[in-house]
């Protein structure tokens, strides 16, 4: 082995042998009056628009949409107050049938349900009085002494068109019943809802079920069989508002009718009566919209073959 030993040309230089610290120039303290607002709007957009669709000469149910509204008074000096804005600017007080069905509390129901103030709007009349354009539905709300404002989702109202609609789904749902959680007893009500999604439905899967028997000669025998159809819903990025209105609201509805509007699908489904089945867990991306997908199946069991 050979050892070589070579100087040191930058030796290190103790000094006196203690470690010393080197005064530099002060760094300014950064001033939080400068520090711009934190928004997550300045990376996604915080602003739904949902589409909505009339055709003012067609009584097609498929091309005119409807939007519903409920609110909660508690006590009956409680006010709510709907209105209707275009453009930012009131066009009318969602008050009466003019632009659909008022309901000023239901009379036949219990107590609770006598203070419900709501509306289903009817984008077929709210266009013949105020044409199309962008509307914003509003309410002041005066309840138990606390004012507040509600602010709808923006909503797009466009002329019916088959390729302008494509990538969108119309739910429409029907509510009895209480929903354990929900502010609202939708208990002989017979609530009628409805909403645009941006999606996919369709894709039914035939699921094969059979019951039988096995004879002493080892043959398999027939007792029931059942073909049911599993649906499939896609639905694209939604904000929380519409998300949570879906899963905990309209997912639990007695009666679910889906339109599907994608112009390349398998076949044309208007009002496909169907049952929840299974919603998988939500896509998160790191920003306030979900992607959610859903099954679902036949609400009618009719594709039964029997032998008693």
């Amino acid at each position: 082995m050979i050892i070589e030993n070579l100087l040191n040309t930058s030796p290190y230089t103790f000094g006196s042998g203690n470690a010393y610290k080197l005064l530099g120039p002060s760094i300014s303290e950064p001033d939080p009056s400068n520090i711009p607002e934190f928004c997550i709007c300045d990376f996604v957009a915080c602003d739904y628009i949902e589409k909505v669709f009339t055709d003012p000469s067609s009584t097609d149910f498929w091309k005119n949409d409807k939007n519903d509204f409920l609110f909660k008074r508690f006590v009956a000096v409680d006010t709510v107050d709907i209105e209707l804005y275009k453009d930012d600017i009131k066009v009318a007080d969602l008050n009466n049938n003019t632009l659909g069905e008022f309901f000023n509390g239901f009379p036949s129901g219990s107590a609770e349900q006598q203070l419900y103030v709501g509306y289903l709007l009817d984008w077929q009349l709210v266009q013949a009085a105020h044409g199309f354009g962008e509307y914003q539905v509003k309410a002041q709300l005066d309840i138990i002494g606390s004012v507040t404002e509600y602010e709808s989702r923006i909503f797009k109202l466009c002329f019916f068109n088959d390729i302008l609609a494509s990538g969108s789904v119309r739910m429409e749902t029907v509510q009895n019943g209480n929903i354990i959680g929900s502010q609202f007893d939708f208990t002989g009500l017979q609530w009628k809802g409805s909403f645009r999604l941006p999606g996919v439905f369709g894709n039914p899967t035939p699921v094969y079920e059979s019951d039988i028997y096995v004879t002493e000669q080892r043959k398999r025998k027939q007792i029931q069989d059942r073909m049911e159809r599993e649906w499939s819903l896609s639905i694209k990025q939604i904000n929380w508002e519409i998300a949570n209105s879906l899963v905990y609201n309209k997912l639990l509805a007695n009666e679910i009718l889906i339109t599907d509007y994608n112009i390349y699908a398998e076949s044309v489904w208007r009002r496909i009566s169907v049952k929840t089945k299974e919603v998988e867990k939500p896509a998160v991306f790191g920003n306030p919209k979900k992607i959610y997908n859903v099954k679902f199946i036949d609400e009618k069991d009719k594709y039964i073959k029997r032998n008693f």
